[in-house]
């Protein structure tokens, strides 16, 4: 019975703490870019929660597309529950919606991943990019 209390008690500390001030469960997560070339265009953003929709490049967990101001972007997410997650992103300069590559399918257009994460011949991988929110989480990516 002492267990099944202190698991209870362990399980009400931890989803109190998973509240914000309007009273619903989870944390927010800021994600700051930085060293963007320049303001015209907007970043999109991709942030996911799973090896599977991080490797879709179609269906993310959460998809935001934000303004550039002075070479720097801030994206904030409210609400996100406890978990990995991971960020891909890319410098829609010309504003199309894509993200352009050259003729051997190189991009041009800056992207970036959480973990300021690098790819060998293709994106980050899923385990070099994900990262953990346990709590209101703030993170930095370099665009570069």
């Amino acid at each position: 019975m002492k267990k099944l209390v202190f698991f209870f008690l362990v399980v009400f500390a931890a989803t109190s703490f998973a509240q914000d001030s309007t009273g619903t469960t989870g944390f927010s997560l800021t994600l700051t870019v930085k060293n963007i070339s320049s303001d015209e265009g907007k970043i999109s953003v991709a942030l996911c929660n799973s090896s599977e929709n991080y490797t879709d490049n179609e269906k993310p967990f959460i998809g935001k597309i934000v303004e550039i101001k002075d070479g720097i972007a801030v994206i904030v997410y409210e609400n996100i529950p406890a978990g990995e997650y991971g960020v891909k992103l890319y410098h829609d300069e010309d504003g199309n919606g894509k993200l352009n590559t050259n003729f051997l399918g190189i991009p041009s257009e800056d992207y970036a991943f959480s973990n300021n994460a690098k790819g060998s011949f293709g994106p980050a991988s899923w385990e070099d990019a994900k990262f953990s929110v346990d709590g209101n989480t703030e993170i930095s990516i370099d665009l570069n």
